[in-house]
């Protein structure tokens, strides 16, 4: 409903971090007692793709992840920045399996399908050249794999960009396509 949308607009609302001055992004959780101060991409790219963010709000999103690198090595962490032990946020559990080490899996890894969306993010903020980088890497990663070429893995690696996931993921390939089409018909289809 246009109340909501206003809710999520509005300037100075709870649910906004500011990092630096006039830098500010969506934050991941919001309890009663609580909430989550990292950088949580998905969320906040979709506030670029919908419209929930504004111009302005969609730009400074943008530059943050630029300026923080966090589509770098390839594009594009869950997090930033990871999640370290000790913090508020940690769960020892995240040492099971070692998936959720800091710069693994949920916690700052690298996932595919988030690229995808992220370059739609950048056609629809008329950042096409940016946007067209941001593809050729993601077209690199998708290619990488643990035994074979265009294994379209699941995540990556946060630093080093080895894959560490399921191979043939249909959703990273599919936002790969999707992002493609981005590019192609300079803006992001649904969008």
């Amino acid at each position: 409903s246009a109340k909501k949308i206003a809710f999520w607009k509005g300037k100075g609302a709870f649910h906004s971090k500011k990092i630096l001055k006039d830098e500010s992004y969506y934050l991941p959780y919001l309890t009663f007692r609580d909430f989550g101060e990292w950088f949580d991409s998905f969320g906040n790219i979709l506030a670029v793709l919908s419209g929930i963010a504004d111009k302005k709000r969609s730009e400074t999103i943008l530059r943050f992840i630029k300026k923080y690198k966090i589509a770098d090595p390839f594009p594009i962490k869950a997090i930033y920045p990871p999640v370290l032990p000790g913090e508020k946020d940690w769960r020892d559990y995240y040492k099971l399996s070692n998936l959720n080490l800091p710069g693994q899996y949920h916690n700052g890894g690298i996932w595919p399908f988030l690229g995808g969306f992220y370059t739609a993010a950048l056609m629809k903020m008329k950042k096409y050249s940016e946007a067209r980088g941001v593809l050729e890497l993601l077209a690199r990663l998708n290619k990488k794999g643990g035994d074979s070429e265009w294994e379209f893995n699941e995540c990556f690696h946060g630093k080093t960009g080895r894959p560490i996931g399921k191979a043939e993921q249909a959703w990273s390939a599919g936002m790969y396509i999707y992002a493609y089409e981005s590019v192609r018909r300079k803006k992001a289809p649904f969008f």
